[in-house]
């Protein structure tokens, strides 16, 4: 008796937390928001703006394999590079796909260009950025984000 009310409480924890195609509708939304607004915050050169895309304790390691962790740590990799080799620069995000690990957390890959006038061609990098991401207090935020060049 004990095991068949634990499997019921199981079958109905996991359905009460799936999701429903509108909420995944509604998440995608929102995850492909915060690619733009991470875009836009990065466009304008705030690394303030930037790093407040992360979750608190948010892990970053660039196309050499350079980590930085935690907002503080994030917030001076972004103003370092947006006051040095990244200043003319400009990048353009593309949500290329979303795949949900449960409610509250996907993964996103990213197709990512970065122009600048200053480089052959004007495309200084191309590549996958890959990203973890989950929802907290309701916002999806950035906790795992690593960098692939296809071009340099």
């Amino acid at each position: 008796m004990a095991l068949a009310v634990f499997l019921f409480l199981s079958l109905f924890t996991g359905f009460s937390h799936a999701q429903t195609p509108s909420n995944r509708d509604a998440d995608s939304a929102a995850i492909k928001q915060l690619v733009a607004s991470f875009a836009d915050s990065w466009n304008s050169k705030d690394g303030h703006a930037t790093a407040m895309h992360f979750v608190e304790d948010g892990d970053f390691s660039n196309i050499k394999g350079e980590p930085s962790h935690g907002r503080k740590e994030l917030e001076d990799h972004y103003k370092t590079v947006f006051g040095g080799f990244l200043k003319n620069s400009h990048t353009t995000d593309t949500v290329r796909s979303i795949r949900f690990l449960g409610p509250d957390l996907a993964t996103v890959d990213i197709n990512w260009l970065v122009n600048d006038p200053d480089s052959p061609g004007g495309v200084r990098t191309k590549g996958l950025l890959t990203w973890t991401v989950a929802k907290r207090n309701g916002q999806w935020m950035i906790t795992i984000y690593h960098e692939f060049a296809y071009q340099q």
